[in-house]
């Protein structure tokens, strides 16, 4: 069984702000443990990194995990429960209040929709030229921002691609390897302080329906464990 969480994101990227570090956090969306074991391959940059596994929070969708990562708590406490949840409960702190707190500065960048509502609302990134949904508008936002004191990074492609092909697709694996390039980018291009690299779920194969070959919901391996990784002090 994991010993880590995707709660530890928060904890985390928090002890390095205190200690007056710089943090990147990029939460790759549908990146599930098992997608990364198959597609290793596909990921140099990512599987150079030595991920360890860490557990997903239940149900392993992008709200409830998103929600999870941003506070460091679980779906009891944060209040997020569905893909209809969009409030955290009164009185949770989410990690860019503290960094503001902390008088540093924070961006958010994510895809088309605002997927949870949080302290800090997102730079939001819609597909402006029909190439690889939103993970290459993502990335040049995020390249854009690479001065702030606290930039977390949410790519949302490998999920939409596994939605539509399955996890262990040859469509999943060329958009990881595309998105490794980018995080590669992103890490080389950071300089000095913390990194912090995880999913917010993983993916199951399913002929449920056949226009959706991968989904997620089940308390299973494939969709509860996701890679984690942390770079720095």
């Amino acid at each position: 069984m994991p010993q880590r969480s995707i709660s530890s994101a928060f904890h985390d990227a928090l002890k390095a702000l205190e200690s007056g570090e710089r943090v990147l956090v990029i939460l790759l969306d549908g990146w599930g443990w098992e997608k990364f074991l198959y597609h290793a391959g596909s990921q140099p940059f990512l599987s150079s990194l030595n991920p360890e596994p860490a557990i997903a929070a239940y149900p392993p969708i992008t709200p409830v995990g998103l929600a999870t990562v941003v506070t460091g708590l679980q779906p009891d406490i944060h209040g997020i429960h569905s893909r209809s949840d969009r409030q955290l409960n009164d009185g949770v702190t989410d990690i860019f209040a503290e960094a503001t707190r902390l008088g540093r500065t924070a961006v958010f960048v994510q895809s088309t929709t605002n997927v949870i509502e949080t302290s800090l609302f997102p730079i939001l990134s819609p597909d402006a030229d029909g190439l690889y949904g939103t993970d290459n508008e993502v990335f040049e936002n995020a390249r854009r921002n690479l001065d702030a004191d606290l930039l977390f990074v949410h790519f949302k492609g490998i999920d939409d691609i596994g939605h539509t092909y399955g996890p262990y697709s040859e469509e999943v694996g060329a958009r990881l390897a595309l998105i490794d390039g980018y995080v590669q980018y992103l890490a080389g291009s950071w300089g000095q302080g913390t990194m912090i690299i995880t999913g917010d779920h993983g993916m199951h194969h399913t002929h449920d329906d056949s226009r959706r070959l991968g989904d997620h919901y089940r308390f299973c391996h494939e969709d509860i464990i996701v890679p984690y990784i942390i770079l720095g002090k």
